[in-house]
């Protein structure tokens, strides 16, 4: 789902021309890896674009403490568009870090960027496609890639493969999930003996079973099962409190290992938002958006 709402530009006879302004944002972060890491993949993107491309979070990263950060200050919309400096942009275009139609991105987003267009004359902006879009294979390649690295690494026969995500109260987001759920499993299915999606964690109501079932119960019945090797994809773009490498799913997994003891072999594969095929899907976004 593409957002588009834009003013029209402004002529150089005497009126201020528009300057597109690009802005890689993701969910946002108290924790300096994320933002280190999202960091990096905007200067990737500027690099391989040719645009300046400007990293926030969506709330949050303004607040971490500058020295974590190899002393610059990060950034969040929340602050920026509260911001003077807000004043003087007329064009943002976002560039969702989101696997999925998140609410980040199809409610917070739309509402606070429509009132800061409101508050000025002029304005204008676009929020780009997010990341996986149905027929692109491309993040189920990254996470295929990520998957026979970490068998190669671990020796792993044929591991039974479990893809893991945050859990989302959002159906579509869950579907992005089982869509490149059933891409990777095709991708690797002579190396695999089976596989499932999971949730990290879930909201309690009814109305949200989609995300069942969740990494614990899973990882609970592989024991059932007699499932000794167990490879885990982790569907999160960049590492922090929950994929990172003391976060909620290693504490789960954690967890597993020390109550069965000496009887799984157990890894995770590392996050994919810096993997090259991400990087060239962002890359693409910003390449449509200059040919409208």
């Amino acid at each position: 789902m593409r957002f588009f709402l834009r003013a029209g530009i402004a002529s150089s006879m005497g009126k201020r021309l528009k300057v597109r302004k690009y802005f890689l944002v993701d969910n946002g972060s108290f924790g300096a890896e994320a933002i280190l890491n999202l960091r990096k993949i905007a200067n990737s993107l500027a690099k391989s674009s040719g645009f300046e491309v400007r990293p926030m979070g969506l709330m949050h990263s303004h607040k971490v403490d500058p020295s974590a950060l190899d002393g610059i200050a990060g950034e969040s919309m929340e602050a920026f568009l509260d911001s003077d400096e807000a004043n003087f942009v007329s064009d943002i275009r976002v560039v969702p870090f989101f696997l999925g139609p998140s609410l980040a991105v199809t409610d917070w987003l739309p509402r606070n960027l429509e009132k800061w267009r409101l508050g000025g004359k002029g304005r204008s902006f676009v929020i780009l496609d997010s990341l996986y879009q149905k027929g692109d294979n491309r993040i189920a390649r990254s996470l295929s890639g990520e998957c026979i690295k970490e068998m190669n690494t671990k020796f792993y026969n044929k591991p039974f493969l479990v893809l893991v995500d945050h859990g989302t109260p959002v159906a579509k987001v869950n579907e992005v999930r089982e869509q490149v759920g059933a891409t990777l499993a095709d991708l690797l299915k002579d190396r695999i003996s089976g596989f499932s999606t999971c949730s990290m964690e879930r909201r309690p109501d009814p109305c949200y079973d989609f995300n069942e079932p969740l990494l614990a119960e899973l990882l609970a019945n592989c024991t059932l099962k007699g499932i000794s090797e167990i490879l885990v994809a982790q569907l999160f773009l960049s590492p922090g409190r929950h994929a990172g490498k003391t976060g909620d799913i290693h504490e789960i997994c954690s967890k597993f290992l020390h109550q069965n003891s000496g009887n799984f072999t157990l890894s995770r594969t590392e996050t994919i938002g810096g993997d090259p095929l991400v990087l060239e899907i962002l890359k693409d976004r910003i390449k449509e958006d200059n040919l409208n």
